[in-house]
């Protein structure tokens, strides 16, 4: 496939291309190679002002930095994600980035923005009947809880879920 995009001069495959690698790349743990293959869909999507291709890649990047340990720089990458899924009123991305944000404030304890991201996740899971994507949202948020100390809304969240 890779091929057969170089030939054609088809950049939007070539990125999807990389972006397929990198991910099977991660699941094998070769992180550095993956992350260096999302550098490479992110340089087309710049050039070719893909903002769909450019925000997944963000995602994805973001992903293995925080799977290295690197949140800060995750949660850099993840703004990004959000301004751009705002922008394209990708309501489905946004709440995916809204979780993924969540989840990496509260390993050094941010709650409390934590807990509001996953709100709001929430709702777009709401809007857009994602029940999935609910479910996760209700169970985050029940985790942040109990570690508040608010067990009976923690046990709540955690029936509605």
């Amino acid at each position: 496939m890779l091929r057969r995009c170089f030939e054609l001069g088809d950049k939007t495959g070539l990125y999807q291309c990389y972006g397929n690698q990198a991910l099977i790349l991660r699941g094998w743990g070769r992180l550095e190679e993956a992350q260096a293959l999302l550098k490479e869909a992110e340089t087309i999507c710049l050039e070719l002002r893909d903002k769909e291709g450019l925000q997944t890649s963000y995602g994805n990047q973001a992903n293995i930095l925080q799977i290295l340990g690197q949140l800060d720089d995750a949660l850099v990458l993840l703004k990004k994600q959000e301004a751009i899924c705002l922008e394209v009123c990708n309501k489905n991305g946004l709440q995916a980035c809204y979780g993924n944000q969540s989840l990496i404030l509260h390993v050094p304890g941010r709650l409390e923005e934590a807990l509001a991201l996953h709100q709001k996740e929430e709702a777009i899971c709401e809007e857009l009947g994602n029940k999935d994507g609910l479910a996760g949202a209700y169970g985050n948020q029940a985790l942040i809880m109990q570690d508040l100390g608010r067990f009976e809304e923690a046990l709540a969240l955690h029936k509605k879920g």
